[in-house]
């Protein structure tokens, strides 16, 4: 055959075969019958058969050799040959001819090489044919039907059934070929078209950059790209021939839950399944893997597998743990400030982001919700926002605000660092990192406060040294003149009256220096209950009926501190919370509780330092205080009396004594619901034994006394007193004239008693200069009030006592007394 016929459409290649055994058989098999013809020719002389049979084979040879030319032109000759012969057996032999045979097999020939065309010319060409037949026998009659009887009508008949069989056969078989040429071209068309699918879809899974594969539905491999070897390391065809290879890659880490993928079978669920793994490559790195699959269906539904794709995204993980990291660790640090941080949209108001502090702080996560809403309590934009503050014409950030403000829902105090910043998203937003400052404000306060009573100590002092100084006199000559009064006179009363009034006097100037924290009464443990037992039995009787006193004063423990102070620290609370209740009545309480401050509750009691503490309450069910008025209730002379009611000094002194106690005061009240006042002292339980005093006559001497002081009514009394007692007093009211008195008589006296502030020379330097003469000089020093010097610092001077005027009789009696024995013993 033409070397064509191998890839020409299925038709020709057939009718080139046919044509090619036609040709064949006939020039093999042909060319006996030829020899046989062209004898049997010879020998009856039918010159015409003999060059009729020889032409006719030759084109058969011609046919089967020149193999060049077209299909149709061999087709052509061969059914020339096949027609010349049939034409001339018919018109030479008649019907022993046998030519209708070869016209027959001529026909079919047409049609099965040549076509539908061809074989319907043939059959035109046979018609012809076989009516020149009947035409040559009806005219000129040949021999072979010069004897024969009905010769024409026998020919007609063998006509028509020759042509009826001849065009059945051969339209048919031209008919079927034709059909078969349409179904084959347009099976040949399907091929080339699912050939052109398939190359465009292998050529699109074997050069995708992910590893694709098709898995049957028991789990089969149909198919897998060539970029597994890049992803796995192993090549396509090792996954053919391993398909467990799938499996045995997967990281031992995540065996489970990919094995159960894989076994799950995906019509149960039609949508693309998701997971991510490792898998371990032939050269042992580990890569990850984002794997997808799908149920795959054929056209007529029938399940044909899971399709899979697998994508290297090792680099992404690799991102995406270094994001992780870095989110984690920028939550860390957010998250570990003390301060309440959160993101706002600048233009929404939604909160973006609100750190661990600050969902503490609230209570809850708001994130989502609106800034105003959430951390104002406001129902629309706050009217101070300043969102737009933070950027510039630009709409690009400004820089920082900051602020302070008291949060309407914590009521805590913040100083807020406000800044626009791009969110994540590209958005403005705002940052505001709020630092808690309420303790600093407390702080803030209290330096304020403490400022204020540095500067009314100040003033107290000056007007406490000379206040004492008069005071020393009006106490004092109202003592020598009680000693000459004749008892039971009105005169004895009216000095008694003023006696009482200055001593009064004197414990106010001593309410003012404890105020200031000026005072050196001496502290003592003391047991508060007892006092507080006492205080209680005598606000009893001055207060109303109507006014219920509850108490709770069992705690034995111990303090330090003043007596007197203690007692004047009650009943300045219990006089304040009866006066609060005297219109309504009420309950007074008066509760004594031992505390022990640990750093678990110190939070609970004003972050007190650790240790043991006794909590004294004073609490009234009264009207309560205006909140605007409790930062000024401890400042002195700051009362909410009437004129004539109350001097102000009343809870300025309760915080003074509190204060220099080493403890705290804290009020609580509002409005309508009464006030709470808590006292905070340093406690202890160790009980010291109380020695009773006992009634002594005043002790007196014979001693030489230099006693010197610049107010002349002071030298004046005091000589007079001592006398009295039976000393000898030599009194100057110039420091330098006593100096040199003493230089030049330095054992003349056996005592000095000075005042310390003198003009010229201070009592501490005259001592200073006396006792540099003679070491072993007792000096009492007196004083109306003093920052230069304390009683501690005149110890280190080797000063003997330190007082404070205004001095008393008995007290100055014993002090004197006490110094002179001490050093006649030391002597």
């Amino acid at each position: 055959m033409p070397a064509y016929a191998w890839q020409a459409d299925p038709l020709t290649f057939w009718r080139e075969r046919i044509l090619f055994l036609m040709c064949t058989i006939c020039v093999g098999m042909g060319f006996f019958a030829l020899i046989a013809s062209l004898v049997l020719s010879y020998k009856e002389g039918f010159w015409a058969v003999m060059a009729v049979d020889v032409t006719a084979y030759l084109a058969m040879v011609c046919a089967l050799v020149l193999r060049s030319l077209p299909l149709k032109v061999r087709g052509g000759i061969a059914f020339a040959c096949l027609y010349s012969l049939g034409v001339g057996l018919s018109f030479l032999l008649g019907p022993v001819g046998a030519g209708y045979i070869w016209l027959f097999g001529a026909s079919i020939m047409a049609g099965a090489i040549i076509g539908m065309g061809a074989s319907i010319a043939s059959l035109a060409l046979n018609l012809f044919t076989l009516a020149g037949v009947g035409l040559y026998i009806f005219y000129a009659p040949p021999f072979w039907a010069v004897n024969a009887e009905n010769v024409l009508e026998r020919w007609l008949v063998m006509a028509l059934n020759f042509l009826l069989l001849n065009s059945f056969v051969t339209i048919s078989t031209a008919f079927m070929l034709n059909g078969l040429k349409q179904a084959l071209t347009k099976e040949q068309e399907i091929s080339a078209d699912l050939r052109q699918s398939e190359e465009r879809y292998r050529i699109v899974a074997d050069f995708n950059y992910d590893w694709e594969y098709w898995l049957g539905p028991q789990g089969e491999l149909h198919y897998v790209s060539p970029s597994c070897q890049r992803i796995t390391g192993y090549t396509a065809d090792e996954f053919m021939a391993n398909p467990d290879l799938l499996a045995t890659i997967v990281h031992e880490k995540d065996m489970d839950r990919t094995s159960n993928h894989l076994s799950a079978d995906t019509r149960e669920n039609p949508d693309v399944d998701f997971m991510d793994f490792r898998i371990v490559r032939s050269d042992q790195q580990i890569k990850w893997i984002s794997h997808f699959c799908l149920p795959v269906y054929s056209d007529n539904g029938n399940y044909l597998g899971r399709r899979a794709s697998n994508r290297d995204i090792t680099d992404r993980k690799v991102i995406e743990d270094k994001l992780s990291l870095h989110h984690e660790r920028f939550l860390t640090v957010l998250n570990s400030i003390d301060a309440s941080i959160y993101v706002a949209d600048l233009d929404t108001y939604e909160i973006l982001f609100m750190n661990k502090h600050m969902i503490e702080t609230y209570g809850e996560d708001m994130t989502g919700g609106r800034c105003y809403e959430a951390l104002r309590d406001e129902s629309e934009p706050c009217d101070w926002c300043n969102n737009y503050e933070l950027i510039n014409e630009h709409m690009e950030p400004s820089g920082v605000h900051i602020w302070q403000e008291q949060n309407p829902v914590t009521s805590k105090w913040y100083v807020n660092h406000d800044r626009a910043i791009r969110w994540t998203d590209g958005r403005l937003a705002k940052i505001q990192i709020a630092t808690d400052i309420t303790e600093l404000k407390k702080l803030e306060n209290e330096l304020r406060q403490s400022h204020k009573m540095e500067a009314i100590g100040t003033l107290a002092g000056g007007i406490a040294h000379d206040f004492n100084n008069i005071l020393a006199s009006i106490i004092g000559f109202t003592e020598l003149a009680l000693d000459d009064a004749q008892k039971g006179t009105l005169l004895e009363d009216n000095l008694q009256q003023v006696y009482i009034a200055g001593n009064r006097a004197k414990e106010l100037v001593k309410q003012i220096l404890t105020f200031a924290r000026q005072s050196d009464e001496k502290t003592k443990p003391l047991q508060v209950n007892t006092i507080a037992k006492e205080v209680l039995k005598l606000i009893r009787s001055s207060i109303p009926s109507s006014i219920r006193i509850q108490q709770d004063t069992a705690s034995t423990a111990l303090i330090m501190g003043n007596p007197a102070q203690m007692h004047q620290v009650l009943m300045n609370l219990c006089t304040n919370a009866a006066q609060a209740m005297e219109h309504s009545g009420g309950t007074l309480g008066v509760y004594l509780e031992d505390i022990n401050v640990t750093a678990d509750n110190a939070h609970e009691h004003e972050n007190l330092d650790q240790g043991e503490y006794l909590l004294l309450s004073v609490s009234d069910t009264g009207d309560g205080m205006d909140p605007r008025i409790m930062d000024s209730i401890f400042e002195p002379f700051f009362t909410t009396k009437g004129p004539g009611e109350g001097t102000g000094m009343g809870l300025a002194m309760v915080h003074g004594i509190v204060e220099s106690c080493g403890g705290k005061i804290v009020v609580n009240s509002k409005l309508g619901q009464g006030s709470v006042f808590k006292l905070y002292f340093p406690a202890f339980h160790r009980r010291s034994e109380a020695n009773p005093s006992q009634e002594e006559m005043l002790p007196s001497g014979n001693e030489r006394i230099l006693l010197v002081d610049d107010e002349l009514p002071i030298t004046t009394m005091s000589g007079q007193l001592l006398e009295k007692l039976g000393y000898r007093v030599t009194t100057r009211t110039s420091s330098v004239e006593a100096l040199s008195l003493f230089q030049s008589k330095p054992y003349h006296f056996d005592l000095i008693i000075t005042d310390m502030t003198m003009p010229n020379i201070s009592g501490d330097r005259l001592a200073a200069e006396m006792m540099r003469v003679r070491p072993d000089l007792p000096v009492i020093l007196c004083t109306g009030y003093s920052k230069v010097i304390s009683d501690e610092m005149a110890k280190e001077m080797g000063i003997k006592a330190f007082i404070y005027k205004p001095i008393v009789k008995n007290e100055l009696a014993k002090i004197i007394r006490q110094v002179l024995d001490e050093s006649a013993q030391a002597a």
